[in-house]
């Protein structure tokens, strides 16, 4: 009688490896892949108090990171949205007398030739903690925070907004699109098939969120999506391979915590699946599809200010 033979044992899904370090660590940030370089403006960086606001511009190209011209002004929460060969950044807080919480209506573009920023019209209100994404050759920013009163330099004196703003960069105008359902700040967005899903976030009241809400450009309006199976704030999300990915993101219940778990939306089936656990969990992270794999930038490993972090995770599928 012959011996049995062992069944082979399974290969992963998904596969982590380590990525290239960032100089130095830095939390709050969204990242933006432009001509085979991956871009990191502003944040919250470990400095001579717990956090400091960065104006350090970095790019990883050629192998390295490497820094460029700076920010005019050092901000965070700032979103930078790769557009027609050019790197816009979009609002975010900046320092002032009143604190680092001052929320701003800039909007900023890199000139790819003198290598230097260029300011164009504002936006309507400032924003920060938002979700901005390209569709239609526009520039869809939707949600986050605004000032709630005069006073705005601090956390507290801002609220949830559910504002969706589209700019037309050629013409540098601003104009608007059906609000977003639900008004909140620090949630992820991505595009697929002429619709935005906005996933997770929080409510300065309410605390953290699950919703799922998506926008069809064609009619202008908004549906409610399967929700994400964990309330979620400070997280990430990619669209990768014909699904969205959810990585990362905090609470503050009983202290606080990061989360592990990597999230799969399946586009077609339309359901949430968890399909691998962070090696390293972080919020305030940044998440972008880079060279085949999904790049996860910096951030923090515990809630809040603290654990600031320059890891670089990669996430491949193995299929």
């Amino acid at each position: 009688m012959g011996q049995a033979v062992a069944a082979p044992t399974p290969q992963p899904e998904y596969r982590w490896s380590a990525g290239p370090a960032l100089p130095f660590a830095v939390q709050e940030i969204y990242p933006a892949v432009l001509d085979e370089a991956i871009f990191v403006a502003g944040g919250l960086a470990q400095g001579d108090r717990q956090l400091d606001v960065s104006d350090r511009v970095t790019v990883y190209k050629a192998g390295r990171w490497q820094q460029i011209a700076p920010l005019p002004e050092p901000r965070h929460h700032a979103m930078l949205v790769p557009f027609a060969d050019n790197l816009w950044l979009l609002g975010g807080f900046v320092e002032s007398a009143r604190g680092q919480w001052t929320n701003n209506d800039a909007v900023l573009v890199l000139d790819q030739h003198t290598g230097q920023w260029q300011s164009k019209t504002p936006m309507p209100k400032p924003i920060a903690e938002t979700t901005a994404v390209v569709l239609d050759d526009k520039i869809h920013v939707i949600g986050g925070r605004s000032p709630k009163s005069e006073a705005n330099g601090l956390w507290h004196d801002h609220t949830d907004s559910d504002w969706h703003g589209v700019y037309d960069p050629d013409a540098d105008i601003w104009n608007t699109a059906a609000s977003m359902p639900t008004p909140r700040n620090s949630a992820c967005a991505v595009t697929y098939q002429q619709q935005v899903h906005v996933i997770g976030g929080r409510q300065v009241q309410g605390g953290n969120l699950s919703v799922h809400e998506i926008y069809n450009a064609t009619t202008d309006s908004w549906r409610t999506g399967e929700p994400l199976p964990q309330e979620r704030a400070g997280l990430a999300c990619v669209l990768y391979r014909h699904s969205i990915f959810v990585f990362g993101g905090e609470h503050f219940i009983d202290g606080g915590d990061v989360f592990t778990e990597v999230w799969r939306y399946d586009l077609q089936k339309q359901n949430w699946h968890e399909v691998s656990v962070m090696p390293v969990p972080r919020h305030g992270l940044g998440a972008v599809t880079y060279q085949g794999k999904i790049w996860l930038i910096g951030g923090a490993s515990e809630a809040g200010a603290n654990k600031t972090s320059k890891v670089v995770s990669q996430f491949t599928s193995m299929k």
